[in-house]
């Protein structure tokens, strides 16, 4: 098997003998099908013709100087990977064509005119969907724990989401379809036809394709035709951009969304009177609550993490004090607590990070907050979660960082002053390559919600930094261990990878980073999948 276009050495006579061990040559070769076969050195080089694909095949002679004899090769030319792209890239086109040209030739504007037949609101729910494991590496799989993922998740990328879940009144979580738990949403129906065929769309051989947003750009200004973003931004937030990040930079992975565990809402009257034991009860409902935690936490784990084979998770969110204040002003009556009580009740969430961040075999990136202390921030500094990695941002137009990040006895890319008085917390800070909203040639990418454009990203916040690690990460493994199972000792070459002990920077002081390289620009390197299965430049 060779590519289209490559040539290949045979030594067609290690397959014939001579019965009297007579030296055999090669007397003659015959081009058949697919290319032109030439004796050299008494072996056979093919040269496959520059455009043929399929089966080739070629004759041969041979002789011991008295007798001769023939044979066949049979030579599969294939498409080069490269070949692949592009070549799905060019049906992608001709489909991004026609869709413009129906929508063109029939007039559709739903903005104009919303009674048109192909306007009429139409409803899609997570169930009507199916995931399509022929697009995805089993070994691959990220847990997303976010808000708002369910819009993108049901109307375009259905075929890659896994599983999607939420937690319950009951503190547990429930996956979509199985119980009552199932998104819907309503769009204009030819919206939903076109979305739908980018999803599940096939190449010549009837197998399912990812297809990047930058490829159906074109596509994106029909969506103020067709479903303008004030339509659905209501079902837009936070996740969205982490979200579609993972998905448009890891083509291979599948995925399992989750909303984020509201312990204290759920369980409020046990959050709001932490101190009281209640009437019958032996222990405080502060310890009642930790084990309501714990029971759902080693639920989550089952359920979530080992049932849907999770190996990757992103967390672009944490738990401080200051959030355990805002919750009890929202949902409490009480007086405020006293500072020993809120540790306590931000401790609450120590059992579900354990699973999230100590669970065999499973690397997590979580974003980092900003002006952290030892306090407020404490259950996300913890450094005692051993496969995690806590990711912050920064920005510069040209970092001149280089693929390892090493700097020697020079100054650090400068972090801005919320992100510098939390450095020694944060394990890794990404470049965005966005400033001042210039963009240099390889920043930070953000994705519309429908999946049918990018851009460079319009703000900054560590939250998106966290999928640009986990990104990396993944694109690490897949460089440098490929045959190798994601384990404890995997997660942590990756880990050293991402931020070797090779720096020394001039303008930090050496115990906020001990020699690491937390300053790096995995996106100036093109260190993600999408770039090295070639899909991206």
């Amino acid at each position: 098997t060779i590519f289209k276009g490559e040539q290949i050495n045979i030594d067609v006579l290690a397959n014939d003998t001579d019965a009297e061990n007579a030296q055999l040559t090669i007397t003659a070769v015959t081009a058949i099908k697919g290319g032109v076969p030439e004796i050299i050195n008494n072996k056979v080089t093919f040269v496959a013709e520059e455009e043929f694909t399929g089966d080739a095949q070629f004759s041969y002679s041979i002789s011991d100087g008295a007798h001769t004899a023939q044979g066949l090769v049979d030579i599969t030319i294939m498409l080069s990977p490269a070949d692949k792209i592009i070549h799905l890239k060019n049906q992608v086109d001709s489909f991004v064509s026609h869709t413009i040209a129906i929508i063109d030739e029939q007039q559709i504007n739903c903005v104009t005119h919303p009674e048109s037949p192909q306007c009429e609101l139409v409803s899609v729910k997570f169930s009507d969907g199916q995931f399509d494991a022929s697009k995805t590496y089993q070994n691959q799989t990220i847990l997303i724990l976010d808000t708002n993922l369910e819009f993108s998740a049901t109307v375009r990328y259905r075929s890659r989401v896994k599983a999607a879940f939420t937690q319950g009144q009951d503190g547990f979580y429930h996956q979509a379809q199985l119980e009552a738990y199932d998104p819907q949403f309503h769009i204009p129906k030819m919206a939903k036809a076109v979305l739908n065929q980018i999803d599940t769309f096939s190449d010549d051989n009837n197998n399912s394709k990812f297809i990047p947003a930058t490829w159906l750009d074109p596509l994106s200004w029909l969506s103020d035709r067709l479903y303008p973003f004030d339509n659905y931004i209501e079902y837009l937030g936070h996740g969205k951009t982490p979200f579609l990040y993972l998905l448009e930079h890891n083509p291979k992975a599948e995925f399992v969304i989750a909303t984020p565990p509201d312990f204290f809402k759920i369980y409020s009257g046990l959050f709001c009177r932490a101190e009281l034991i209640e009437e019958g009860q032996a222990d405080s409902n502060l310890e009642r609550l930790r084990s309501l935690v714990i029971s759902a936490a080693n639920d989550f784990k089952k359920q979530v993490l080992d049932e849907q084979g999770i190996e990757y998770i992103n967390y672009s969110g944490g738990h401080t004090l200051e959030s355990v204040k805002t919750r009890w002003s929202q949902l409490c009556v009480e007086p405020e607590p006293d500072i020993n009580t809120l540790v306590k009740l931000l401790d609450v969430y120590r059992p579900f990070y354990d699973v999230l961040f100590n669970s065999d075999n499973i690397f997590s990136a979580q974003a980092s907050d900003v002006n952290m202390t030892s306090t407020n921030n404490v259950l996300d500094i913890d450094k005692s979660f051993k496969n995690k990695i806590l990711v912050g941002d920064f920005a510069i137009l040209d970092s001149k960082l280089p693929i390892d990040g090493k700097l020697e006895n020079v100054m650090a890319p400068e972090l801005l002053i919320n992100r510098d008085n939390s450095k020694h917390w944060v394990d890794l800070f990404i470049n965005f390559g966005v400033k001042s909203r210039v963009a240099n040639k390889t920043p930070l990418m953000d994705t519309d919600a429908l999946g049918l454009a990018s851009y460079p990203i319009s703000s900054m916040q560590p939250s998106w930094a966290a999928p640009v690690a986990l990104s990396w990460a993944i694109n690490i493994k897949n460089s440098h261990f490929p045959d190798d199972a994601l384990d404890n000792n995997i997660i942590e070459q990756i880990k050293d990878k991402m931020t070797p002990e090779l720096c020394s920077y001039s303008n930090w002081d050496i115990s906020s980073y001990y020699g690491k390289c937390k300053m790096q620009d995995p996106l100036l390197h093109r260190q993600h999948e999408v770039y090295r299965l070639g899909y991206l430049d």
